[in-house]
C-alpha cells in the first residue's frame, strides 16, 4: 500500500508529460480515466472533469489495497497479478469500449 502511495505523485508528473505525447500514451498510464471519458458510458460532461481527477489521484492507491488485502492472505505473488489484472482490465476496458462508441 505505502509503495502505490509513494508511486502517485510520480505518476502524476508522468502523466503530465504522456499528456504531451497523446491520448493513447496517457491512457496506458491511467486507463480508468479513459473509460470513464468514453462516449458509451454517456457520464455527465460535468462529472467527467472531476471523476478524471479523482480517478488520477485515487488509482494507484485502490490498486495498493486491493494488493495489501490479497498480499497479508499469504498470496504474494497472487497480489501482484492482481494489481496487474487491474490495470490491464482497465486497458482491456478502454479498447471495448473505444469499439462500442
Amino acid at each position: 500500500m505505502a509503495v502505490c502511495l509513494l508511486i502517485t505523485p510520480f505518476a502524476i508528473r508522468s502523466a503530465s508529460i504522456l499528456a504531451l505525447e497523446g491520448p493513447k500514451a496517457f491512457a496506458l498510464l491511467y486507463p480508468w480515466v479513459d473509460v470513464v471519458r468514453s462516449a458509451a458510458l454517456h457520464v455527465p460532461e460535468d462529472w467527467v472533469g472531476s471523476l478524471s481527477q479523482w480517478i488520477i489521484y485515487l488509482q494507484f492507491p485502490v490498486y495498493g489495497l486491493v494488493m495489501t488485502l490479497t498480499f497479508r492472505a499469504d498470496k504474494h505473488l497472487r497480489a501482484f497479478i492482481i494489481g496487474l489484472l487491474l490495470h490491464f482490465g482497465g486497458l482491456f476496458a478502454v479498447v471495448v469500449l473505444a469499439y462500442l462508441a
